[in-house]
């Protein structure tokens, strides 16, 4: 008779429990997921958390409360990738902050700004959240916006990662790791600020 398939045990990181396995560029990786709010003219991060839930739809609205905590007010606008995307996520938006949440992936995103044009007329009756979002990001306004995602939180990321060297967390445990990950986001602020007044300085 064959022998019944071996079904694999399931891994735990003894030296990290609380981390989590996360789908990232390069494969599948112990991880957490490190979250930032990025000021689109400055790069300053004025928001920052970090989880070991792997799905960014959840952490939407934690970072809006985390902008309020942390940088004593709302943001006008906050732009987000499609990985935040969701008909309750769009239900966040209020008087104080609008959203603009790519639907489709960025690639997709740009795609369809550079293929089609601006939407004209009134609004359709009868659209669904998803291609209200849509539309708006397909307006003049919604592209000018949005683009400016590219020029902010991207660039962090990369500055930290491959400027500054971030490839690993050297604390362990959720408290540890996000103890670490705020002193990283902090010094990137202090480094910005630090660029700044040597920049304005050197001007006078």
């Amino acid at each position: 008779p064959l022998a019944a398939p071996n079904k694999k045990e399931p891994k735990i990181n003894l030296t990290d429990p609380d981390s989590r396995i996360m789908k990232t560029r390069k494969g599948y990786e112990q991880a957490y997921n490190g979250q930032a709010v990025v000021d689109c003219e400055t790069q300053i991060i004025v928001a920052q958390d970090l989880t070991n839930e792997c799905n960014d739809k959840e952490q939407l609205k934690p970072m809006m409360k985390k902008i309020k905590e942390q940088a004593k007010q709302a943001a006008d606008e906050l732009l987000a990738d499609a990985g935040y995307y969701s008909d309750a996520n769009i239900g966040l938006e209020n008087k104080e902050t609008e959203l603009f949440i790519a639907v489709a992936k960025e690639w997709k995103t740009k795609k369809a700004q550079r293929e089609q044009g601006y939407p004209v007329g009134r609004i359709p009756e009868g659209l669904t959240k998803t291609q209200l979002m849509e539309r708006k990001l397909l307006t003049k306004t919604g592209r000018e916006t949005y683009k400016l995602r590219g020029q902010s939180v991207e660039p962090v990321f990369g500055q930290m990662k491959t400027g500054r060297g971030l490839q690993t967390l050297r604390l362990r445990g959720e408290d540890g790791a996000s103890l670490e990950w705020s002193l990283w986001c902090s010094t990137h602020n202090l480094l910005k600020l630090w660029r700044w007044t040597k920049k304005n300085n050197s001007n006078n």
